[in-house]
């Protein structure tokens, strides 16, 4: 069966998940958002290559208007056209992407799977770029946690990284799950209330703990996840404070993890419930770096995409 992220030759024409992804597209990835942030400054732009007068058509919903004015900086950096569509399109997806002139969708949308949709049913020369379907996927916040990881331990492959919180919901957490395993991670595991880990974690290659303490003993790094309240009833999680007492990062916590241990919110974190004031206090420096090499793999993704379709 071909992955629908690639051309018959095993070339990237979609990036749509993590999931699949062979390893030498998401080190190809990785290595360009690492030469665009050893360039400095990425507010210039860039000079006019062949595929220039490509558009990038941007499909997000209203409420994601930062992360659409980053895609379209990126655009404008890379001397490409951003066309702003409206999030209604969305709506007949099926329908837009086939009557859309050659260039790259970048797609935010609320149905898990979407993103292969849209690639399903795109006309010629149609690039798909998932900024994130439901729960589904969402490759270039994944990219960036794996970069952070990289930036700070060089090795990934000796590594025990521990996800705490919303699994179930998140596809952020999903996405750098299927990075890090293909990138060979050894351990990975997950802490959460059982109502918030995902059905088929050991095909995951993930070990889900039965407590918080078991899956922060020695690890290396902690990636934390925020709450999907919107997606979560009554019946999944009782009670914020009774998932903060659980759950909670605090930094006594945080103490069965290595002392040297990265932290990495993915997503906003909420004082009181996913972490406690102080840790909450400590992650600005992360959440702007995180920010900084999402910006990088914007510009990469980009320029993958569209210049091997020039």
């Amino acid at each position: 069966m071909l992955n629908p992220q690639l051309d018959r030759r095993g070339e990237l024409i979609h990036l749509l998940t993590t999931e699949g992804l062979p390893r030498r597209h998401v080190e190809r990835l990785l290595d360009a958002a690492r030469a665009w942030a050893a360039r400095g400054d990425t507010t210039g732009e860039a000079p006019a290559g062949p595929s220039s007068a490509m558009p990038v058509f941007l499909c997000l919903p209203d409420e994601s208007t930062q992360d659409r004015d980053a895609f379209a900086a990126a655009a404008q950096r890379l001397s490409l056209s951003a066309v702003m569509l409206d999030p209604q399109a969305g709506d007949a997806l099926a329908a837009t992407v086939a009557r859309l002139a050659p260039g790259l969708l970048v797609l935010r949308h609320g149905a898990s799977g979407a993103a292969h949709c849209a690639a399903a049913h795109a006309a010629p020369g149609l690039r798909i770029l998932n900024a994130g379907d439901g729960c589904h996927a969402d490759p270039l916040p994944a990219l960036a946690q794996v970069q952070a990881m990289l930036d700070a331990r060089q090795d990934l492959t000796n590594l025990a990284v521990t996800l705490v919180g919303d699994i179930r919901h998140s596809r952020v957490a999903r996405s750098v799950i299927h990075a890090m395993t293909t990138l060979g991670v050894p351990e990975v595991r997950a802490a959460a209330p059982r109502s918030l880990l995902p059905d088929g974690l050991p095909q995951l290659g993930v070990r889900a703990c039965a407590s918080l303490r078991e899956g922060l003993q020695d690890a290396d790094v902690v990636i934390a996840l925020p709450l999907q309240v919107e997606g979560i009833s009554g019946a999944q999680l009782p009670s914020a404070r009774e998932y903060a007492q659980a759950y909670g990062l605090t930094p006594d916590a945080l103490a069965a993890a290595r002392s040297d241990a990265l932290l990495l919110p993915a997503g906003v974190l909420t004082p009181g419930i996913e972490v406690d004031g102080d840790v909450s206090a400590s992650l600005a420096p992360i959440e702007a770096r995180l920010e900084d090499i999402e910006q990088h793999l914007r510009l990469a993704a980009l320029e993958l995409l569209t210049g091997d379709a020039s």
